[in-house]
């Protein structure tokens, strides 16, 4: 137990205050008070993890009015009541009022002491979210991404660096890490008064993808009974982020390049082109490079995309990021849910923070609110089935550390899945944290390598 605990003890009995201190004695260091003005003068000093008080206290300050100044003021401390006056409505009235758990005299001391266990405990992670909570407000966040590491900083420090240019961006980085976070920060410091418009280049039939670029005028086509504007119109005085820029046509990418250097569109079917203001941010999973050998990718628009790069890095590269992840993504799930989900236990986040997570941020905030809805608690001490029995030689890295080719690894990942699930799919890609579509991409990409 940490020092700095304290534990503070409220009875007009000098007896039961000795009493009661003798037996806390062992959880941390105990001050007492012997009516509610003296308490909370001692707490303004003390700050007490624990407070443990007789209901009845003499002057205008009884247990409640007491419980109720620590929730306003000290709201981090655990409240345990004692009364002898044991009726349902003073239990009730105690625990609405945000009493940790309450006591009736004569106090069972083996009860005090299993309840001072798991309130302080309680008290530390609560201390511990809200000191990260509180570090995500200052110099560890950018827009929805938080982060601590030298890797997210440096990543923070390049969004502000580009966001108020014009120029094109490029996010690099595996599925999961969070690219298109990257690219709402961009837009939203970038002042540009247009809106960020979206296109996942990859979840649209390479013969839909050029209308839904470009829009069509009416009777462009059988079909086109109205005129449709493209993402590159509705993104006009905003952001264009292309999803997933590698599983563009090569056929397309010619006139993307010509959009992104002439700033002009031409809808399908119109006879002139119209004039757009657009700031284009890409991302992709993919290494270009290599597609522009493999004559997949064109060099033009490559250099083109390349005038910023930013690199996500994967979770294994900055696993000291865990732990505030786990705190942010804990208190979107306690909103989520309605519930207070304080925090993981140690051997949980032990475990968080070694596992490999092929699937980075999407498959770790995917693992904790599968256990957020499987538990009970406000402690969360069970880890994911999602995860629980993968091996860490059988995610992304060998027991020894033997270096593979990144796409090695992600073969190895994905085949333990499969396998893991029978076969299935969709929850092979819910393990791994990618999409359905993604997932039948790489093995329509391993079938052809094979």
């Amino acid at each position: 137990m940490s020092a700095e605990e304290k534990i503070l003890v409220v009875d007009d009995d000098a007896e039961q205050c000795d009493t009661l201190s003798e037996v806390l004695a062992p959880f941390g260091k105990t001050v007492v008070a012997y009516d509610g003005s003296s308490a909370i003068e001692i707490a303004k000093k003390e700050v007490p993890a624990l407070v443990v008080s007789d209901l009845v206290l003499p002057g205008k300050i009884d247990g409640l009015a007491l419980l109720r100044w620590f929730n306003q003021n000290i709201p981090d401390a655990s409240i345990i009541l004692i009364t002898g006056y044991a009726t349902v409505e003073t239990a009730l009235s105690a625990m609405k009022s945000g009493a940790y758990d309450y006591l009736t005299k004569p106090v069972d001391i083996r009860r005090l002491r299993a309840l001072a266990q798991k309130a302080l405990e309680r008290y530390r992670i609560s201390a511990d979210r809200r000191r990260l909570l509180g570090a995500i407000k200052g110099e560890t966040s950018l827009g929805k991404m938080v982060g601590t590491s030298n890797a997210m900083r440096d990543v923070f420090e390049k969004i502000e660096s580009v966001a108020r240019m014009d120029s094109t961006v490029l996010i690099t980085g595996e599925s999961g890490t969070g690219k298109e976070l990257v690219a709402e920060a961009i837009h939203e410091l970038s002042g540009r008064k247009g809106n960020l418009v979206k296109l996942n280049c990859s979840a649209i039939p390479e013969n839909l993808l050029e209308s839904e670029l470009f829009g069509y005028e009416k009777g462009a086509f059988t079909g086109a009974v109205r005129r449709k504007p493209g993402k590159f119109e509705l993104a006009n005085g905003g952001t264009l982020f292309l999803d997933e820029i590698g599983d563009m046509p090569l056929s397309l990418q010619a006139k993307v390049l010509r959009t992104i250097e002439t700033g002009e569109v031409e809808p399908l079917g119109a006879t002139a082109t119209k004039k757009v203001d657009v700031r284009i941010v890409a991302a992709t999973n993919k290494n270009l490079e290599k597609l522009m050998a493999d004559g997949k990718f064109r060099e033009d628009l490559y250099y083109r995309l390349m005038v910023f790069p930013i690199r996500i890095p994967p979770l294994r590269e900055h696993p000291e990021d865990i732990p505030i992840l786990v705190s942010h993504f804990l208190k979107q799930l306690s909103e989520k849910l309605g519930r207070n989900i304080l925090g993981v236990s140690e051997e949980v986040m032990d475990f968080l923070i070694k596992y490999r997570w092929p699937g980075n941020v999407r498959q770790l905030r995917n693992a904790l609110e599968e256990m957020a809805i499987l538990s009970k608690g406000e402690i969360l001490d069970k880890l994911p089935t999602s995860i629980a029995n993968i091996e860490e030689k059988t995610v992304f890295q060998s027991a020894v550390d033997e270096v593979k080719p990144i796409e090695e690894l992600e073969r190895e990942a994905i085949m333990s899945a499969l396998e893991r699930t029978g076969g299935n799919k969709t929850k092979a890609a819910k393990l791994l944290g990618i999409g359905v579509r993604t997932l039948y991409r790489k093995l329509e990409k391993f079938s052809k390598e094979s």
